[in-house]
């Protein structure tokens, strides 16, 4: 039982780091099996909720997955926060292909965390220059106290999305 109480509770704070919590913690969706919620889901919420929702649902079973295949654990909350982003990413450039009169809004300001005592935070950033055909990507490096450890930048002639981009600045061969 103790397990099956983890996982819920994992996945609980998923939903709360993408934003989806109050939308999966509704009463309307707690009946019945899986699909049934989901399908629930789908009558009751706007396209942009659901898009959100299917984009958690395959980040978790994507970190699953990792944690099968290749050992690589990531917290509850990272993996919440990585669907958030991927989403807001996903929808922000569907809608500026399709909306020549789109005004972007003012970037979010984040505040950096420190990591536990004892660890390092690797902090990764992209830039895409399309016409150039140039990616560039960085990484920088900071201990428990937000001390500079180490950091590198890269340059690539080559177009990439931004998963790409962020994903091949995080591994540095």
């Amino acid at each position: 039982m103790l397990k099956k109480t983890h996982k819920l509770c994992a996945t609980r704070e998923c939903c709360q780091a993408a934003g989806l919590l109050s939308v999966l913690d509704n009463n309307v969706y707690q009946q019945g099996l899986a699909a049934d919620r989901v399908f629930a889901m789908c009558r009751n919420e706007d396209r942009a909720t659901m898009g959100r929702v299917a984009t958690l649902f395959w980040s978790i079973w994507h970190h699953r997955n990792d944690v099968v295949w290749n050992d690589s654990h990531n917290l509850p909350n990272q993996v919440g926060r990585i669907a958030y982003s991927a989403w807001n990413d996903w929808f922000a450039v569907h809608h500026l292909k399709h909306d020549e009169n789109h005004i972007p809004a003012p970037p979010t300001t984040y505040r950096w965390e420190n990591p536990r005592n004892g660890w390092v935070k690797c902090n990764v950033d992209a830039a895409f220059f399309g016409e150039a055909k140039v990616t560039t990507m960085g990484a920088c490096f900071r201990d428990h106290v937000g001390n500079f450890v180490a950091g590198f930048m890269q340059r690539k002639q080559a177009t990439l999305s931004t998963v790409e981009g962020e994903a091949r600045g995080s591994c540095r061969p």
